[in-house]
C-alpha cells in the first residue's frame, strides 16, 4: 500500500529510516491539507480544501507497517491513538493517487500553522 509523508519521514527527516526496505513512488506529491509545527521536532496534518501539503509517496511492504504505526501512535483505537491513519486522494503531475495518511486526531498537536505546506528538515532539531 502507498503511503503519503509529510515530515519527519521524508527523506532528510530523522525518521528517514523507517523506509529504508520501502520504495520510494513519488518523490513531489501535494495533498489537500493544511501541515502544523507541534513544536515537538514533527508536524502534523489535517485535512483541508483551502491549503496543500508537500510530500513523497512510498509504496510501504506490510513488514514495514507496525513500526510505522508505533512511530504515529496509532493503534486503531480512536480513544487513545494521537494520529489517525486514513486513505486520502494526492496529487502527482496533475493526477490523482490513493495512499494513505497519517493525520493529526488531537488539535493540540496544531501549534503553528507552516503557511507553504512544506516540512523542511530543519524544522525537526529540538
Amino acid at each position: 500500500m502507498l503511503l503519503f509523508v509529510y515530515g519527519t519521514l521524508k527523506q532528510g527527516g530523522k525518521y528517514h529510516c523507517y523506509l529504508d526496505e520501502a520504495e520510494l513512488v513519488e518523490e513531489r506529491a501535494t495533498a489537500k491539507g493544511s501541515l502544523y509545527d507541534t513544536g515537538m521536532g514533527y508536524p502534523a496534518m489535517v485535512l483541508s480544501k483551502d491549503c496543500q501539503v508537500e510530500g513523497e509517496i512510498y509504496d510501504i511492504p506490510d513488514v514495514l507497517w507496525p513500526a510505522l504505526d508505533y512511530l504515529e501512535d496509532y493503534s486503531g483505537n480512536p480513544e487513545i491513538d494521537l494520529y489517525d491513519k486514513k486513505k486520502i486522494q494526492v496529487e502527482v503531475d496533475g493526477k490523482a493517487v490513493e495512499t494513505l495518511v497519517y493525520l493529526a486526531k488531537d488539535e493540540k498537536l496544531l501549534k503553528k500553522p507552516i503557511p507553504t505546506g512544506n516540512w523542511e528538515v530543519r524544522y525537526s532539531v529540538i
